[in-house]
């Protein structure tokens, strides 16, 4: 049977559209776990954060945030912004996504060279929740 172990971790965000590394909590959480081999979903239980594996160059992060205002054009006439002014935000986690599901090998998340695990906030600044559950040894 496999064993489940699950946390939440808490990111404050300190601007309107932000991406947080946070790749280094989610592994100092596994080697608490001493978890093995496995998987781990990242989840957001937020309708304006989303969850992204990405580079984290600060040139890229500026222009996936870019690419992201632009499709979703905060401030245009969307019919949500009549009641919170976030459409943007809303229309950007649909994009992107609130979780994201990661191999974890010998107890490290099994990413690629350059990847990162990184919340996208788009509608800061906020307190946000990711709620982490491990699956496996």
């Amino acid at each position: 049977m496999a064993r489940v172990e699950s946390t939440s971790i808490r990111v404050s965000t300190s601007s309107r559209f932000q991406l947080v590394d946070i790749t280094a909590r989610i592994q100092e959480w596994l080697a608490t776990i001493n978890a093995g081999d496995g998987i781990l979903l990242v989840y957001s239980p937020h309708t304006t954060a989303g969850v992204i594996v990405n580079e984290a160059e600060p040139g890229l992060m500026e222009d996936i945030l870019d690419l992201l205002r632009e499709i979703t054009r905060p401030g245009g006439g969307w019919r949500h912004n009549r009641i919170d002014d976030n459409a943007h935000a809303h229309l950007a986690q649909v994009l992107v996504g609130d979780s994201r599901v990661i191999p974890v090998a010998r107890g490290s998340l099994a990413l690629g060279t350059w990847q990162r695990v990184m919340l996208l906030e788009m509608d800061g600044p906020r307190s946000r929740r990711l709620n982490l559950v491990y699956i496996g040894s």
